[in-house]
């Protein structure tokens, strides 16, 4: 009788620990915030040579607000940028590529990604593949006025994970079907 009661609790163990783990909340999230490092800067860039742009920023608000400066008349050969950023301007900054300051291009910062919640996590039939939903939530600031169509408060992201004999793992972003034949 004692026998049965050990190989009982011993089958027990192996169909237990023999199951495939699932994918929760907080192990998708701690996966998810390591392989896309948010918080993250979102950045624009403005064409300072390009009048099309100087008019955007003129209309933007931010003349007024005293971060940049729109040259609104230019002599023809004038070389001189159509927009100049002020002092005030400098914590919005970014460092910009040399081919991009050739072409008068500068780099700035018009947003904070963060990561926001997991919407839905759809586990596959075969229990070792997961497709989660999650969204970003962006925190603008005064320079994000200069994207001409707005920039979105929130975004919508699907990511793919894989169980492997260590534990999940995130994929590098690959198409559906992919991931369904992986």
């Amino acid at each position: 009788m004692k026998n049965l009661s050990y190989i009982l609790t011993t089958v027990i163990l192996i169909i237990t620990g023999c199951e495939p783990k699932k994918l929760d909340e907080k192990l998708a999230t701690a996966l998810i915030l390591e392989k896309n490092h948010y918080p993250t800067i979102v950045h624009h860039d403005i064409f300072c040579g390009d009048p099309t742009h100087a008019y955007t920023i003129f209309k933007s608000g931010l003349v007024e607000k005293g971060l940049v400066k729109v040259l609104q008349t230019r002599k023809f050969g004038d070389t001189m940028a159509f927009v100049n950023f002020t002092a005030a301007a400098k914590p919005y900054l970014l460092p910009t590529p040399k081919e991009d300051k050739i072409s008068k291009i500068q780099r700035v910062k018009v947003a904070d990604e963060e990561f926001g919640a997991i919407k839905e996590i759809r586990m596959m039939s075969s229990g070792n593949k997961a497709i989660v939903e999650f969204t970003t939530i962006r925190k603008k600031n005064v320079f994000a006025a200069a994207i001409k169509n707005g920039l979105k408060d929130t975004l919508s992201h699907e990511v793919y994970f894989i169980r492997a004999e260590d534990g999940w793992k995130l994929m590098d972003k690959k198409s559906e079907i992919e991931f369904l034949s992986f």
